[in-house]
């Protein structure tokens, strides 16, 4: 799958309000068995069956952060009122670097 077509099965399961960053494209290409990796993770977070973070800087938003493979990460952030907004694919240091943003510990655990 690509990544193109990645986007779209997402904003078939968030909807079409959903953005990525800019970096998404160039790691969903690196990303294997993304049916079993990304897209079953985001079905289960769509359906309420994992557990969210909440930044301690966006008291209105809830985090779903996912590990995918040894160096890329998946982050997606969820306004309370039940809309998906952002999905960002990105390396380890992006992921640092957003989560120093969002105020979360250097701890938190992945989903």
């Amino acid at each position: 799958m690509n990544a193109e077509e990645l986007k779209h099965k997402l904003k078939e399961i968030f909807g079409s309000q959903i953005i990525f960053n800019k970096e998404f494209d160039s790691h969903a290409d690196t990303i294997k068995n993304i049916d079993r990796t990304l897209i079953e993770w985001c079905n289960l977070l769509k359906d309420g069956k994992i557990r969210a973070i909440r930044p301690p800087k966006l008291a209105e938003s809830v985090i779903f952060i996912k590990k995918i493979g040894s160096s890329n990460r998946c982050i997606v952030v969820k306004i309370v009122n039940g809309e998906f907004k952002e999905i960002h694919l990105g390396d380890h240091a992006y992921y640092d670097k957003l989560r120093k943003l969002l105020g979360l510990e250097k701890d938190t655990k992945y989903h």
